[in-house]
């Protein structure tokens, strides 16, 4: 594992772990994921750096917002690992009736 340590102050790298927060819900379940150290494995700049994590493929995060929230993270998810946790149940992945 890669420290996250002083991330504040540096731009992202390949390789790097970062905190990644909780992403729950309500008509696409599927797509629920614990937050948690992710490993940074995209990086795209254009007016803003956007970063993708292994944990979780074809999702880009605002890398301004990811660095923010780096201290309040580490201390609600410790050395926990980011992983998706699908909910297949129907009423969380058809939308509103």
């Amino acid at each position: 594992m890669k420290k996250t340590k002083n991330l504040e102050s540096k731009l992202p790298k390949i390789g790097n772990d970062i905190y990644v927060p909780t992403s729950l819900h309500l008509y696409r379940g599927k797509d629920d994921f614990l937050g948690g150290l992710c490993k940074i494995v995209k990086i795209e700049e254009d007016y803003l750096t956007m970063v993708g994590v292994e944990e979780r493929p074809g999702v880009m995060y605002n890398w301004e917002y990811l660095k923010e929230n780096q201290k309040e993270w580490k201390k609600e998810y410790r050395k926990r690992r980011g992983t998706p946790d699908p909910d297949y149940r129907p009423e969380f992945n058809e939308g509103w009736s």
